[in-house]
């Protein structure tokens, strides 16, 4: 060999083909990005992914490029591809070298450590600077040899093995923010359409179902009106300028909200939250069956653990076709044109639970167990209502994606403190039949 050693490595850099990240690019897209050129850092980056589409180092520098451009789209789609990739425990790559027939196996210890570019010629013993520069080099830990060496970057080429998880939560957390814009830039949603349901009487609770559901007894609601939906992040977000949710997306309903958010949003909107009894008989709209489409669950009729949930409350036999949350209105709508009242979210109402209240419950229009107040509260009513929130358990009604099939009949009912966040709890709101 009369060439020197690095010349063949960076022709083999220049004209072979790029196995792993380019690091040389993704080096002058992070400079870029400190000197304040975004645009500049964009082009770099573009073309890093173009030579490396799987390379997560420069996906990911180009996605958060992006999102200091406010292009959140483009970001979104970045994002995805590295939340695609398989997941490594640790720094695992793979070392190409010019006359390997076959890529080492490795661990990165370091990605960049700089040295002064020194270099040994063949025709001489000793080794010399070429260059005032200092060179980059990685530090790697190799698999088959058993040790660490540093390896020039102009040297070989390294192909990452999936993106390593620490690194993929800090994705998923960009990932979040990112959808967070994009629900905000898609706007404020059309105000909630209602649902006028006339008054009337049903048999509230069950004798056939948990504990919290007896007795079984009669009961009569006014005239009122309901959110034909659930509440949606688009929603939401646009009246309370924050979004709890662990599902995002602009027509998915809200989640991971507790009471007093719920509560205030229908308050800030005109409404108010449905009660107990509101709710059920809704749910319910007109039917007696355990089901508002009969005895038997139908996996069509609404979002459940389905056999694509990984909760141990999963049938295994049935499909929604959705893994977590879907968008409002995917299901059929029950006989009082109301939206997954059989799943999808679990929704707060109105009322305090109370394991007696059942048993003196009002007929007509029933609001619930009233806490006694051990101390006194000011400002709105239900601030007051909520004197001793750690002592107020509230009332959730409706299956969600995280239930099992019982969960979704209309008598089912779940207790939570009102301050509880869950990925399986929303609501909807009501109001008086003006």
């Amino acid at each position: 060999m009369r060439l020197l050693i690095l010349l063949s490595f960076f022709t083999l850099y220049l004209s072979g083909p790029v196995f792993g990240e380019p690091l040389t690019l993704i080096s002058q897209g992070d400079l870029a990005v400190k000197q304040g050129d975004l645009t500049g850092a964009e082009n770099i980056f573009t073309e890093a992914v173009k030579q490396n589409p799987e390379g997560y180092r420069a996906l990911k520098a180009l996605a958060e490029v992006k999102v200091s451009l406010e292009k959140y789209k483009e970001a979104n789609e970045l994002i995805e591809k590295i939340l695609a990739l398989d997941v490594t425990g640790g720094r695992k790559v793979l070392v190409f070298i010019a006359g390997e027939p076959e890529p080492l196996q490795a661990e990165l210890v370091d990605e960049t450590v700089l040295k002064a570019g020194i270099v040994k010629s063949v025709d001489s013993k000793f080794s010399k600077p070429v260059s005032e520069e200092p060179v980059e080099y990685y530090r790697l830990f190799f698999t088959k040899k058993g040790k660490v060496e540093l390896v020039p970057k102009s040297q070989v080429q390294v192909k990452y093995i999936g993106v390593p998880r620490i690194i993929r939560e800090r994705v998923v957390e960009l990932h979040e923010r990112v959808k967070k814009k994009l629900i905000a830039l898609a706007g404020v949603g059309t105000p909630q359409e209602m649902v006028e349901i006339k008054g009337g009487c049903f048999r509230m609770g069950s004798e056939n179902g948990n504990a919290n559901e007896k007795p079984a007894h009669e009961v009569c609601v006014s005239s009122f009106k309901m959110d034909k939906y659930e509440v949606t992040q688009r929603n939401f977000q646009s009246v309370q300028d924050l979004n709890p949710s662990h599902f995002q997306g602009a027509e998915l309903p809200v989640d991971s909200v507790t009471w007093m958010d719920a509560n205030e949003y229908c308050r800030k909107s005109g409404k108010r939250l449905p009660t107990e009894a509101e709710w059920e008989y809704a749910a319910h709209a007109g039917t007696t069956t355990e089901y508002y489409w009969g005895n038997d669950f139908d996996p069509k009729m609404g979002n459940f653990c389905d056999s694509m949930c990984e909760l141990n409350v999963r049938l295994t036999s049935g499909s929604d076709n959705f893994k977590h949350t879907a968008p409002v209105g995917s299901f059929p709508p029950n006989p009082f044109g109301l939206y997954d009242m059989a799943g999808n979210v679990s929704e707060w109402v109105w009322d305090s639970y109370h394991e007696g209240y059942y048993i003196v419950s009002p007929k007509n229009d029933p609001k619930g167990f009233v806490p006694i107040q051990k101390e006194k509260a000011e400002g709105l009513p239900e601030e007051i209502f909520l004197a001793e929130r750690s002592a107020s358990r509230k009332i959730v009604k409706g299956g969600a994606w995280e239930n099992d099939i019982l969960s979704g009949r209309p008598a089912a009912r779940k207790v939570f403190y009102p301050g509880y966040r869950i990925e399986g709890v929303g609501f909807r709101c009501a109001a008086d039949n003006k």
